[in-house]
């Protein structure tokens, strides 16, 4: 049985800047993988414009006119349309863009007909998006990945999921809320260096030097060994913020700064800019630090060294207790660490942190690194959210009404669009749609199915990802369109426009 999922996000998944729109892409590639038929409705929106640049190499392949108000395009199995925004920053969707996702989600409702929604996004907006599904007995699935939604009742979703059972306690404890944990969805094959030779790993690594992130947990450690273990080298690889002005606002719990008269006291730290394949940081890394000392929901870069055969030293923090599992020491964060992000550690505080990483550069970790990158596998965190999802995909199946009830038309409203639908030769006279073009968007999503498995991933910047829909949104043969693109119907109301 053939089950179809529509993923909603105002923030596009193709967003290389945004942790979340890169896992959950993963995730849903996985899915179309194993038969379902995914759609996304995205729009050009990410948490930072530098990584939205992808869309420049999108649009070079799509080769079409840009007088359309979105781009549509398949990649590994998936179709995506993305909506053209006059701004590109969550906080910068205008009505105007409002409107034009909501035309475009109404169509995916109506001609896609999704078992499932599932995205994330907490705005009103999105919300009230999330509401029109259910109303049309379509069930909602959100997509929880961090801590920053407390106090949210999540009214309009029927299944939450997060990474990692500590997120999932943190949300019952706060706002009594029941978030289901499956761990978290990484492609192994897009962040492992098949070519990485132990040997030649020399570097003890810090990803994203932040203060959140236990930089200054780092920076004691590292100072420490430039006097007893001279020879040992780290690394920071930065991410976000500015690391050098973040350095000098360290200090220990007495105000004393970390950086005294402009002397740097860790020269064994060596600096890397941020970059796109993350395999040439793990290529050299021999141990990878996650001293975290706020939530985490998982700690990605914690799954990802072990993937590689690099053991890690981490905090209790959150999701990394999970991320790490056998793959490496825990340890507590400092406690006047865990208070104040930019205080520095004493020798006593992070003297645990010391002998740990001591045994971890002479220790061989690679079997219980290989034995959490097991439980950590993508396979098993969509096995575990399939437990979940399974029953709301057939209760959709069953109990959808698409284009028979709404939250924002009236009851005349929706009959006058289903019976511009059927005369449109789109809608079968059960509200279905026609079953020759559900074959058809079948036939098709199983050779995009057969592509992605046949062909190679693309690359972290998104190289090579998109192919463009071979039939245009504005084909003059409506029925053939509707079953493969987000058309503007026919039955459109002249009340769809949202003001």
């Amino acid at each position: 049985m053939s089950y179809k999922i529509l993923w909603y996000s105002i923030p596009a998944l193709h967003d290389n800047s945004n942790g979340a729109a890169i896992h959950n892409k993963i995730l849903l590639e996985a899915l179309a993988a194993r038969g379902i038929q995914v759609k996304v409705l995205n729009a050009l929106v990410g948490d930072d414009v530098k990584g939205l640049a992808v869309f420049d190499r999108i649009k070079s392949q799509l080769k079409k006119d840009d007088s359309e108000n979105y781009y549509q395009f398949h990649d590994n199995g998936v179709e995506y349309v993305v909506a053209k925004t006059q701004g590109h920053l969550s906080n910068e969707v205008t009505a105007a863009d409002q409107s034009r996702i909501f035309d475009l989600y109404l169509q995916f409702l109506e001609k896609f007909q999704p078992d499932v929604v599932m995205g994330y996004s907490g705005d009103v907006f999105s919300a009230y998006l999330r509401m029109e599904a259910r109303a049309r007995g379509i069930p909602v699935v959100y997509a929880l990945c961090n801590g920053l939604h407390r106090s949210y009742a999540f009214a309009d979703c029927d299944l939450i999921f997060t990474p990692s059972q500590a997120t999932s306690k943190s949300y019952l404890e706060s706002d009594n809320i029941d978030v289901k944990a499956v761990g978290q969805f990484l492609d192994v094959n897009k962040v492992k260096d098949p070519n990485r030779d132990p040997a030649n790993a020399k570097y003890v690594t810090l990803i994203n030097p932040t203060p959140e992130k236990g930089l200054a947990i780092f920076a004691k450690v590292a100072q420490i060994f430039s006097k007893k273990h001279p020879e040992q080298k780290f690394l920071v690889v930065k991410s976000v913020g500015d690391y050098n002005n973040i350095l000098l606002r360290l200090h220990y719990a007495d105000g004393t700064p970390f950086v005294v008269n402009g002397v740097n006291p860790i020269p064994n730290v060596d600096v890397a800019e941020h970059t796109d394949d993350i395999r040439l940081v793990y290529n050299i890394t021999k141990v990878l630090m996650t001293p975290s000392v706020w939530h985490e929901a998982w700690g990605c870069v914690a799954t990802e060294a072990n993937y590689n055969d690099i053991p890690v030293l981490s905090s209790k923090s959150g999701g990394l207790i999970e991320a790490v599992r056998e793959g490496g020491i825990l340890l507590d964060a400092p406690e006047c660490t865990q208070k104040d992000y930019y205080c520095v550690p004493s020798d006593e505080e992070v003297a645990p942190w010391v002998e740990a990483l001591e045994r971890l550069l002479v220790e061989d970790w690679t079997a219980q690194c290989r034995q959490a990158s097991d439980e950590n596998s993508l396979q098993k965190s969509v096995d575990r959210l399939m437990i979940y999802l399974q029953p709301l995909l057939d209760q959709g199946k069953a109990n959808k009404k698409p284009i028979e009830k709404s939250l924002y038309f009236s009851q005349k409203c929706m009959d006058n669009r289903m019976e511009a639908y059927k005369k449109a030769g789109i809608i079968a006279a059960d509200g279905s749609i026609v079953a020759k073009l559900q074959a058809q968007a079948s036939q098709e999503a199983a050779a995009d199915q057969a592509a992605a498995a046949a062909s190679a991933a693309p690359d972290a910047t998104g190289e090579g990802a998109a192919k463009a829909t071979d039939t245009a949104p504005e084909a003059k043969a409506p029925a053939k369109a509707a079953a493969k693109a987000p058309v503007k119907a026919k039955a459109k109301s002249k009340t769809s426009k949202r003001k």
